[in-house]
């Protein structure tokens, strides 16, 4: 008669094939805070054929539960034009983005792009995007309702300063 199998066995056979565990230890956290920063932006105007986009690039990383794939495609297929008519003068809306390759997967699979001239704009962008009468402010916030909202799930935002309009 053969024994019956026992899961916890295998798993401790398993553990023990992949030899000594480490012992735990604890090491010192370093932690980088980049908030003291200072960028210092040319006021517009004093720049010349910088480039195709403005002077500074908000980028979204987001994913986007996988069973929400085709509704977001069709959402973006649909509202497109709409999120390109920003009302903010000097906010662009590039797009939104599926990620073809990257190195760090926590960052999400999903980029959506803004273009803009002056932080100020995003706190206009900020503004309309919250204001319930405002048709792009409800595209926007429709956009940012297919994010995946597990606290696990990859996000980033990536502000961009175009180097060639700032001191360095």
């Amino acid at each position: 008669m053969t024994e019956a199998f026992d899961p916890a066995d295998a798993a401790a056979a398993l553990l023990r094939a992949q030899g000594r565990v480490a012992p735990a230890r604890a090491v010192p956290l370093v932690s980088v805070v980049r908030s003291g920063e200072q960028f210092l932006i040319l006021p517009a105007g004093q720049e010349e054929n910088l480039g195709p986009l403005g002077r500074m690039v908000l980028e979204w990383g987001y994913e986007v539960p996988r069973d929400r794939h085709a509704a977001f495609q069709a959402f973006l297929r649909d509202s497109n034009g709409l999120l390109s008519t920003s009302p903010v003068q000097g906010l662009r809306y590039l797009g939104t983005y599926a990620v073809f390759q990257q190195s760090e997967r926590s960052l999400g699979s999903f980029r959506t792009i803004w273009d803009f001239e002056r932080l100020s704009q995003m706190e206009e962008m900020s503004a309309k995007a919250a204001d319930e009468g405002d048709e792009w402010g409800r595209a926007v916030r429709a956009l940012m309702a297919f994010r995946d909202p597990d606290y696990a799930a990859g996000r980033s935002q990536v502000i961009l300063q175009l180097a060639a309009a700032t001191p360095l």
